[in-house]
């Protein structure tokens, strides 16, 4: 049986009407199985040594009565989850950008003395719930606005502190880390001024690259303009970068990519740029691993996940097959946070988790950004099926009263329409291996420069999901002798790095593998119409899901198979 989790609790305490008996009868009668809560350390310890975990246990006595489960979010890292004490203390470091120098009111990673507060954190939630079996899983929130394996961004509970996408490493915690990477990975400054092209005398006198990209000023400039001004102001802009995406995307087309082993082969001269992209997802990746070791320690059956957001640009940090990796090396799993009402960017968001998690054994869980339209709820159970997915995380399935993040009011404790949707569709829930032949490259080299390259990409794939099921494999997976599992790799958007990357993808065009930037070469026998309908073959059957609001009459080989709106239908598989 999946793993159905409802987000239940923010802030605080419970809502009052959230532990009324028939509330908890409404999740088992719509197949949800466990419950959600933001634990962070400055709702049970408000004061040094003094710790309350009384806005949690009348929840956890309540789930045990009626034999549902506990999804805790242990969170420490962001704003509101370190208590105001610890904030006014000298061991708190927080994270400052490199383009306006300004602090954050989130930790930085570098923290040296941040560790010792997250293992004695964990160890004081073991400690009290040592009846672990009211847990289905446990969540870490080591980082972010949120609790994600990111750096600051925009948005968060409280807004009354800087925050943006941009480089945050501007404390000397961070600087010194960098510098020790650098000593590390260089035997001398010599070999490193060869590299960088460069000219250092030491060590100690290297700093940052020059950013290539960063947080856009129109963003600051954007706060002063009046309210009433910002629709007419927003509609503008976007419509100057949609205009400016088209022509990118465009031109992009036009390049000529019959030659796939485009390489990038003067590395030398943007080497300084590389070093620093890798230390700073690397760094992220390392502190993910000290939170996975640390929980796996104190909770040593517990199915852990990391929680992980954003799209893959390497400015957030999150390098998202490296951290898939490190959680298989503790037994544990990934939350990926970009799930939209939209299934075809769903699917690409979170493919590359996915695609990591088969790889490496691993498993994960889908998550809403905001809160996806109660109808989709069959998007997100077609979705689970399909990627290998242990299940989904929503909010909109029991109104849980005002939602933090949207601001949008729901009737708490009765269930929505996705409830019904959900408790009708659980049969389909017999999770089996779907059979992917196809992946597209993710160029991480090429995005680390330009992460237009991204978007672009992501389009792509959107639209070719329509008409083919695959996986994304990206340049670490390659590295580790994931290529191997499949028969054909697309190159859509960036190119292929020199050396071991591009040397591994030889060697598998000479086993048979077929390299191709023309997804037309694979031939699909239960697919080929752009029609929002998406097919995924198992073993046994082949599933459909069809994403328009009305019926589509959809030709399959030599039939013609009739799908209802927004639903899903299982065909035999013949093969």
């Amino acid at each position: 049986m999946a793993e159905i989790i409802q987000q239940w609790q923010y802030l605080g305490r419970v809502h009052p009407e959230l532990l009324e008996d028939k509330v908890f009868e409404h999740c088992q009668k719509s197949g949800i199985t466990s419950l959600q809560s933001y634990l962070y350390w400055a709702e049970i310890e408000k004061e040094p040594g003094k710790i309350d975990f009384s806005s949690y246990d009348i929840l956890v006595e309540k789930l045990k009565k009626h034999n549902l489960k506990w999804v805790p979010f242990f969170i420490l890292g962001p704003n509101y989850a370190t208590p105001k004490w610890f904030q006014e203390l000298d061991e708190c470091v927080y994270a400052k950008c490199l383009e306006h120098k300004k602090e954050s009111k989130i930790q930085s990673i570098w923290n040296p003395f941040l560790p010792k507060w997250v293992d004695r954190f964990l160890k004081i939630l073991s400690e009290h719930y040592q009846d672990k079996s009211v847990l289905e899983s446990i969540c870490l929130g080591i980082s972010g606005n949120w609790g994600e394996s990111i750096y600051p961004v925009e948005g968060g509970f409280y807004k009354n502190f800087h925050s943006h996408q941009g480089w945050w490493c501007g404390d000397k915690y961070a600087v010194q880390d960098f510098k020790k990477y650098i000593i590390k990975k260089y035997n001398s400054i010599g070999e490193l001024n060869t590299a960088w092209k460069t000219d250092f005398s030491s060590f100690e006198l290297i700093n940052f690259p020059n950013l290539r990209y960063f947080y856009p000023l129109s963003r600051e400039i954007y706060k002063f303009i009046p309210f009433f001004l910002r629709p007419g102001v927003k509609f503008i802009y976007n419509l100057v970068k949609n205009n400016s995406k088209t022509r990118a995307a465009a031109k992009g087309e036009e390049e000529d990519l019959s030659s796939l082993a485009k390489e990038i082969k003067d590395i030398t001269g943007q080497q300084q740029w590389l070093d620093f992209t890798e230390w700073y997802t690397v760094s992220m990746t390392n502190w993910a691993e000290f939170w996975l070791k640390t929980a796996r320690k104190y909770f040593p059956d517990s199915e852990i996940y990391l929680v992980a957001g954003g799209n893959g640009n390497p400015m957030l940090g999150a390098d998202f097959s490296a951290q898939t990796k490190i959680a298989a090396k503790y037994k544990g799993g990934i939350r990926i946070t970009n799930q939209t009402d939209d299934y075809s960017y769903s699917f690409t968001f979170a493919r590359l988790i996915s695609s990591a998690s088969k790889f490496y054994g691993s498993y994960f869980t889908t998550e809403e950004v905001w809160i996806n339209k109660p109808e989709r709820v069959m998007m997100r159970i077609f979705d689970v099926i399909t990627s290998g997915a242990k299940g989904f995380y929503c909010k909109n399935i029991i109104g849980t009263g005002r939602d933090y993040c949207t601001k949008k009011n729901f009737s708490a404790g009765e269930p929505t329409k996705g409830a019904e949707i959900l408790s009708k569709n659980l049969h389909y829930f017999q999770l089996s291996k779907p059979i992917v032949k196809a992946a597209v490259f993710f160029p991480n080299t090429s995005i680390a420069f330009e992460p237009l390259i991204l978007d672009l990409l992501y389009k792509q794939c959107a639209k070719l999901r329509d008409v083919l099921d695959f996986d994304l494999l990206d340049e670490n997976m390659i590295r580790d002798g994931a290529l191997e599992k499949y028969q054909y790799l697309l190159v859509l958007k960036g190119e292929i790095p020199e050396g071991e990357v591009s040397e591994k993808i030889k060697n598998w065009t000479k086993k048979g593998g077929v390299l191709s930037s023309d997804p037309k070469i694979i031939a699909s026998d239960i697919d080929n119409e752009y029609d929002r309908v998406y097919a995924t073959r198992f073993a046994d059957k082949i599933m459909y899901y069809n994403a328009n609001d009305f019926e589509v009459r959809k030709k399959v080989g030599s039939k013609f198979i009739k799908i209802e709106g927004n639903s899903i239908k299982i065909e035999q598989n013949k093969l």
